[in-house]
């Protein structure tokens, strides 16, 4: 069960990503949701991004470690080999991006440009 969900994390992640791709290619089907500008998905997209890249990698390591799959000398090469400090170094940038999607839902006037404010 935690298995699947990991996996479904992943896997939604990546169907949002693509989404986000296409609509700032003009590629998405007419009846689309257009709800969010392009800019607005991909920032919505990089926040899902981080947040299922940090649960697969750490949760992913919880269960491993709890079968008793990996030893406690094991764990730093484990966690290496798993990206987790890259996982760590890209949550740089999350509260930018999350602002900005706060702005885009409550509309509040801010220049859309797919970037956040600093």
């Amino acid at each position: 069960m935690r298995l699947g969900e990991l996996i479904a994390y992943a896997e939604s992640a990546g169907c949002l990503a693509r989404r986000a791709a296409r609509m700032a290619e003009g590629k998405l089907h007419e009846k689309t949701n257009d709800r969010f500008e392009a800019a607005s998905l991909a920032a919505i997209s990089r926040i899902f991004a981080r947040e299922a890249a940090l649960k697969v990698g750490q949760d992913g390591l919880r269960w491993v470690v709890g079968a008793g799959g990996a030893k406690e000398a094991e764990l730093p090469a484990l966690e290496a080999s798993l990206g987790l400090p890259a996982i760590h170094r890209e949550q740089a940038g999350l509260i930018s991006d999350m602002d900005f999607v706060a702005d885009v839902l409550y509309d509040r006037s801010v220049k859309r440009t797919g970037l956040a404010a600093a």
